[in-house]
């Protein structure tokens, strides 16, 4: 399981998924890609996330539709993936961080805390 941070721009249709996709997925500056996303999301995305350039924060394990989660779980950061289909609709998205995950010890606590 990975720790990251998603944002997505949700379409209602395939082929407007396609076409959003299309036009992000040769962006190879990365800050240039996050902002024109950002910058499609508030114009295009049928999510209230929109409102934060398709922002959805930290992704929690089932917290997003299965199919997005799984997807995004694979995903590179940096690179804008193909829609993905779901009940709310196609999602194109990006992971834009990762964070590494470490062993905090038993129960959540650090191992040096219980000295």
């Amino acid at each position: 399981m990975r720790s990251i941070r998603v944002s997505h721009i949700v379409l209602t249709t395939e082929d407007l998924a396609d076409l959003v996709y299309d036009s992000l997925k040769d962006i190879d500056d990365r800050p240039l890609l996050f902002k024109t996303f950002a910058n499609m999301a508030r114009k295009y995305s049928a999510c209230g996330s929109r409102d934060k350039g398709g922002d959805l924060g930290m992704l929690e394990f089932n917290t997003a539709a299965k199919e997005m989660e799984v997807a995004a779980m694979k995903a590179p950061v940096g690179i804008v993936q193909p829609p993905v289909q779901t009940k709310f609709g196609y999602h194109v998205f990006v992971v834009t961080e990762e964070e590494a995950l470490g062993d905090t010890g038993i129960d959540g606590l650090n191992s040096s805390s219980l000295r």
